[in-house]
């Protein structure tokens, strides 16, 4: 056969192919079959879900498991259960704060008293105070303390103490600021920055988020102790006041929860 006409029946023999073969489809891409494969694979042998090697049978789906379950971890709030063992936690420290202060300040056993809470002091820096002040300062910082101590091995990441907030002027949403940017402010001595800013003594949050808020904490150690604790207007000429603490706190932070209060004597008060 002369070539031209062996070129003319290999033309026909593939025009031919074409119409009558099988649909032609575009390939698809590596993942798209490894995945597939993998599927099928798995339907075929549903023991396949119990082998140690099912990561490498399903990647797709195992990284996207951990995903979702690293996601839900730190979007997990606390639960009733948990709040509740925490509040005993702050009560306790509350309680432990101010009787230790009050022994090494006032001596073994001695309890506060109007005339005790309104003697002039002056602290290591020379600033002068009231004996109420002086005591609330020394028991605030023990109960944090006590606070760390207690949750700190089993919650951490979940609850922030004393961390400060400050609505943005622009924006108009509150943004969380970082201690380290915070104690610098503070060395240069540029406190105008803090200015409008709250820091409450403990926040309950999702995990790693402190602008994700679920509870919010004062502690307040009233001079006499058998004072009702209360929370505190600014005074004239903060920029929050007249209002009270816990109004700001709760607008600021978005809280749905009001701010409790947490003392020795009464425990937990709104």
């Amino acid at each position: 056969m002369t070539p031209p006409r062996r070129m003319w029946w290999l033309c026909c023999f593939l025009l031919w192919t074409a119409c009558a073969g099988p649909e032609v489809r575009a390939p698809r891409s590596y993942s798209q079959v490894a995945m597939d494969s993998a599927t099928a694979g798995c339907l075929r042998s549903p023991a396949c879900a119990s082998q140690v090697g099912q990561d490498a049978i399903l990647p797709w789906l195992s990284r996207a498991a951990v995903r979702a379950a690293e996601a839900a971890a730190v979007m997990r709030l606390w639960e009733a259960a948990e709040v509740a063992r925490v509040e005993h936690v702050l009560v306790e420290c509350a309680k432990q704060a101010n009787r230790e202060v009050n022994d090494r300040m006032l001596g073994p056993g001695r309890r506060t008293s109007r005339e005790i809470c309104e003697q002039k002091v002056v602290d290591a820096n020379g600033r002068e105070m009231t004996r109420a002040v002086q005591l609330g300062n020394a028991k605030h910082a023990a109960a944090l303390e006590c606070v760390q101590r207690e949750l700190g091995a089993t919650d951490a990441g979940r609850f922030s103490l004393e961390p400060r907030y400050l609505r943005d002027a622009k924006t108009g949403r509150t943004r969380w600021l970082d201690p380290e940017e915070v104690a610098r402010w503070l060395a240069a001595g540029q406190f105008f920055l803090l200015t409008g800013t709250i820091a409450p003594d403990v926040v309950l949050h999702a995990l790693g988020n402190p602008l994700k808020v679920q509870r919010i904490y004062d502690f307040k150690f009233p001079c006499p102790v058998s004072n009702f604790p209360r929370w505190d207007p600014y005074p004239e000429g903060h920029p929050f006041a007249p209002k009270e603490q816990g109004e700001i706190y709760q607008q600021l932070l978005e809280s749905e929860q009001t701010p409790q209060l947490i003392s020795p004597n009464f425990g937990v008060t709104p």
